[in-house]
């Protein structure tokens, strides 16, 4: 009986052993998991195929030597837009750059820049201060970080200091089919729109839009400006007939009572965004659009 309670605690020892070295290998790998999180491998971050390359993003704010500054007003004064050709372009804050730009899954590198000339109205003295700053930083290898959701993110240099962007306008803005999913009151409220995907709009860069209202073609001019969206009067380019309903729905997405109309944009998910009236009071409802995709 003493040989076997002797075999015993061996065993119960043996086993305790190897639950311990289980549980630390467990915790080494969550730690593991927990750092992959926090430096994501999602190819959604950068590459052609992510989400930084082909949307434009504006600077929130940089943070160096554990010291963050704040972008100064207006918003998405400082903003950059990667392109698919291996490019980036934007602004640091009063001077436009344009770079090269190299990706994978969690890396940008910044070659090198080619700097516009300074505006010829005055800069402010903040906005002045933050640009030498993100020019600074914005240079030379950079590790991509998701922050807190899809359209925030940070991009880290070698010496641990930061610059954090956010979505300013989406993924495959420009040329893309945009289906007007519905129309948005002063108060917020959702105003049904008939047709679906055959609603459509499609921004240009050279500020054209184009599009369908469920019934008729139409052209206008929408032009966006960092985070301003401006879109004046569209013009039907066919006259056919359809029914009541979508002939008053034409009525309504082609006849502005402010004309242009100044808009605020933004989305908080890539593939979605909405424009709303900066100019109070709103006299025309807001729109609400939708990536089209396949097309």
């Amino acid at each position: 009986m003493p040989v076997n309670v002797k075999r015993g605690s061996r065993t119960r020892a043996l086993v305790g052993s190897l639950l311990a070295a289980l549980l630390l290998v467990t915790a080494c790998t969550s730690a593991e998991t927990g750092r992959a999180t926090a430096s994501p491998t999602s190819k959604a971050l950068g590459g052609n195929g992510g989400r930084m390359a082909g949307a434009a993003w504006y600077v929130h704010w940089v943070s160096i030597g554990g010291r963050t500054t704040t972008a100064p007003p207006p918003r998405a004064a400082a903003w950059v837009e990667f392109g698919d050709d291996g490019t980036a372009e934007g602004n640091y804050g009063c001077t436009p750059f344009k770079a090269a730009a190299t990706f994978t899954e969690t890396a940008l590198t910044v070659g090198r820049k080619t700097d516009a000339a300074p505006p010829a109205k005055r800069c402010p003295a903040s906005r002045l201060a933050f640009e030498e700053k993100l020019r600074k930083l914005f240079s030379g290898p950079l590790t991509v970080n998701q922050r807190v959701d899809d359209v925030s993110m940070t991009l880290k240099n070698q010496r641990g200091d930061y610059i954090a962007v956010q979505l300013l306008r989406p993924k495959g803005l420009f040329g893309s089919r945009w289906q007007l999913t519905h129309l948005v009151g002063d108060d917020g409220s959702v105003i049904p729109i008939t047709g679906g995907s055959e609603v459509y709009y499609v921004f240009h860069r050279d500020g054209t839009v184009t599009g369908n209202t469920g019934c008729n073609d139409f052209t206008g001019k929408a032009v966006f400006d960092r985070d301003v969206l401006t879109m004046y009067r569209p013009v039907r380019t066919t006259d056919r007939t359809c029914s009541q309903e979508l002939m008053r729905q034409e009525d309504t997405l082609l006849t502005y009572q402010k004309n242009p109309r100044r808009m605020g944009y933004g989305g908080a998910v890539t593939d979605s965004f909405q424009a709303t009236e900066l100019d109070p009071p709103p006299t025309d409802p807001g729109y609400h659009w939708t990536a089209i995709r396949g097309d």
